[in-house]
C-alpha cells in the first residue's frame, strides 16, 4: 500500500493499538488509557472490530459527571465506526482526507476478512511521512488554529472538562489572572491528562487547573517555521504546541493534523497541475472568444460553426491533457540516466506484490547489488564515463528480464535492485551469478579497482513469503544486509541466506 509519493501507508499504521473485549470495566479502561497514553482503546472479540473509545469519550463523560462505575466499555463506546479496507487504500491523501471528511482523528484498518489489522492516526502518519521543503520555508502562524479555549489557574478541573466537551477541542490554555485582554499562557490541559486524573481520582470536583496543567509550558513563537514545530513535537513526544508572540502573548495551537495539511503530496502532481491550469486558461480563452463572436455575429449558421470549431478544440486540449499526464505517468516511473524503473515506482510495485503473494504464500526474492569501487571510477574516468557505465549495466540487465512480473530498477547511485516475485532462493542466486558473469564480459577498464582489472559488482540475494503483518521493509534489511557481507568478504562476490 504505496503513495504516489513513495509513502508506505503500511509504515504509518500502529499494528498494536489499545484492544480490550466489550465486557471489560469501563474504570479498567480509563486506566489503561492513562499508563499507555494512547487517545483511544478498540473493543474487539474475535478480530472482529465492534467499536471505539476515545479520550474526548472520557471528557464528556467527565464533563457530565456520569459514574464509571458499574459500566463495561460496550456500554458506552461508538458502534457507528468509520474505518477503510486496507486493499481499497490507494494512497496517504485517501485517509487523510476520510478523515477529514468525518472530521476523525482515529481510522482504523480492516483486511478483506473484515478483521482489525491497525489504526492510523495523525500522529502515526506525521511519524513516517517526509515533510516537504515547504515545511521548513512557511511559518507557524500561517497554519495555527486561532480559536483557542482558555481558563484561569484557579479554574475548577470539572469546568475544565466543560470546557472541552462543550466547544469539542482537545486541549484548553491556562493563562495569567489579571492581564486584562491580553493572554499570557502559563500551563495546557489536554484530554490525556483528564484521562490520567479520572484514573487515578473518582471524585477529582475539587481540583484546580493549575494542579494538572503542563508547566512549565514549552511553547512556541508564531515566527518559527512549520518545520521547528514539527521538530519540536517529536522531541517532546507531544500532539500539539501553544503559540505565542514575540511578548509571550498567546495566538494560537499547532497541531499535528496542521502539519500534515501541508505534506507535499506528489513532486509530479505539482507538474499536472500546472497543465491544468494551462488548460483551464485557455479554456476561459476560447469562451471569452466566443461572447465576442456572438456579438458580432448575427447569423445562426455562423455561430454553429464557430462553436463546432471551440468543441474541436476543446477535445484536441483534452486529448493533449492525457498525452501529457501519460507521459508524466511514464517520466514519474523511470530512472532519467538508465531507463531502468526508479525507486519510486519499485516502492509501489514491492508493495503490490508483497499483497499479492502474501494472498498465494509463495516466494518473492530479492537481489541487490552495486558497482565496486564505483567512486575510484568516477575519480579515474570522470563522471561522464561513469554515467556510461551505468546505462551499460543497465542494458545488461533489461537482456536478463526473462518474466514480465521481475522488475529492475535503480535503487540509487550505482545501487540495482531486482525484485522476483514467485521465484525461490536457488531461482535468485541463479539470476545473481549470471549478472555477476554479464557485467563482467562486458570488459570495462577499471584500473583502479583493488579485485580486478575491470569494472564488478557485488551482489546480496535474500527470499521470503511474504505476510500482511509485516512491513517490506524486513526484506530490505536483510538484502542490504546480505549485500554489505558481499562487500565485506572481498567484493565480486555474491551473499545470500
Amino acid at each position: 500500500m504505496v503513495s504516489e509519493s513513495g509513502f508506505s501507508l503500511t509504515q504509518a499504521i500502529n499494528f498494536e493499538p489499545l484492544r480490550v473485549k466489550p465486557n471489560a470495566s469501563l474504570e479498567h479502561v480509563v486506566t489503561l488509557l492513562s499508563q499507555t497514553k494512547a487517545s483511544c482503546v478498540l473493543v474487539v472479540e474475535q478480530q472482529k472490530l465492534l467499536g471505539i473509545y476515545t479520550e474526548r469519550d472520557v471528557v464528556r463523560m467527565t464533563a457530565k459527571s456520569q459514574n464509571f462505575a458499574d459500566l463495561t466499555i460496550a456500554d458506552v463506546m461508538s458502534k457507528n465506526i468509520v474505518s477503510v479496507n486496507a486493499s481499497e487504500v490507494t494512497d496517504i491523501f485517501t485517509v487523510l482526507n476520510l478523515m477529514r471528511i468525518h472530521r476523525i482523528r482515529h481510522l482504523p484498518i480492516l483486511n478483506e476478512l473484515q478483521q482489525l489489522i491497525g489504526i492510523v492516526t495523525p500522529r502515526t502518519i506525521r511519524k513516517v511521512f517526509k515533510p516537504a521543503d515547504m515545511l521548513r520555508s512557511r511559518l507557524v502562524r500561517e497554519l495555527m488554529e486561532t480559536r483557542v479555549i482558555q481558563a484561569f489557574p484557579l479554574t475548577n478541573i470539572l469546568d475544565i472538562a466543560l470546557l472541552m466537551a462543550k466547544n469539542k477541542v482537545s486541549c484548553v490554555v491556562i493563562k495569567e489572572e489579571n492581564t486584562g485582554l491580553e493572554s499570557y499562557p502559563i500551563g495546557i490541559i489536554t484530554e490525556l491528562d483528564i484521562v490520567k486524573l479520572r484514573a487515578q481520582i473518582k471524585d477529582f470536583s475539587w481540583i484546580q487547573a493549575k494542579e494538572v496543567m503542563s508547566n512549565p509550558l514549552k511553547p512556541i513563537k508564531n515566527d518559527n517555521t512549520l518545520w521547528s514545530a514539527h521538530e519540536k513535537m517529536e522531541q517532546e513526544n507531544i500532539r500539539r504546541l501553544v503559540v505565542v508572540d514575540g511578548e509571550g502573548k498567546l495566538s494560537g495551537i499547532i497541531t499535528q493534523s496542521s502539519l500534515l495539511r501541508v505534506l507535499d503530496p506528489l513532486e509530479m502532481q505539482a507538474t499536472i497541475k500546472i497543465l491544468q491550469q494551462t488548460v483551464d486558461e485557455k479554456t476561459l480563452e476560447l469562451q471569452d472568444k466566443n461572447r465576442l463572436l456572438e456579438k458580432e455575429i448575427k447569423q445562426c449558421q455562423i455561430v454553429k460553426s464557430i462553436l463546432s470549431k471551440n468543441e474541436t478544440e476543446y477535445r484536441n486540449i483534452a486529448e493533449e491533457l492525457k498525452i501529457a499526464n501519460q507521459q508524466l505517468q511514464q517520466l514519474a516511473n523511470s530512472d532519467g540516466l538508465t531507463g531502468l524503473a526508479n525507486r519510486r515506482y519499485f516502492d509501489y510495485y514491492f508493495q503490490q506484490e508483497w499483497k499479492r503473494l502474501s494472498r498465494e504464500q509463495a516466494s518473492l526474492s530479492l537481489i541487490m547489488f552495486d558497482v565496486d569501487y564505483f567512486k575510484n571510477y568516477n575519480d579515474t574516468y570522470g563522471h561522464l564515463l561513469g554515467d556510461e557505465c551505468l546505462r551499460k549495466i543497465a542494458t545488461i540487465l533489461k537482456k536478463s528480464i526473462k518474466r514480465p512480473a521481475d522488475l529492475f530498477a535503480r535503487y540509487g547511485g550505482e545501487e540495482f535492485i531486482v525484485l522476483l516475485p514467485n521465484t525461490d532462493l536457488e531461482g535468485a542466486i541463479h539470476l545473481a551469478k549470471h549478472i555477476c558473469l554479464q557485467v563482467k564480459s562486458l570488459d570495462i577498464p577499471h584500473i583502479n579497482s583493488n579485485i580486478s582489472h575491470c569494472v564488478t559488482v557485488s551482489l546480496g540475494v535474500a527470499s521470503t513469503i511474504p505476510k500482511l503483518n509485516k512491513s517490506t521493509q524486513s526484506l530490505i534489511a536483510v538484502v542490504d544486509k546480505m549485500l554489505y557481507k558481499a562487500k565485506s568478504e572481498g567484493r565480486n562476490c555474491i551473499a545470500f541466506i
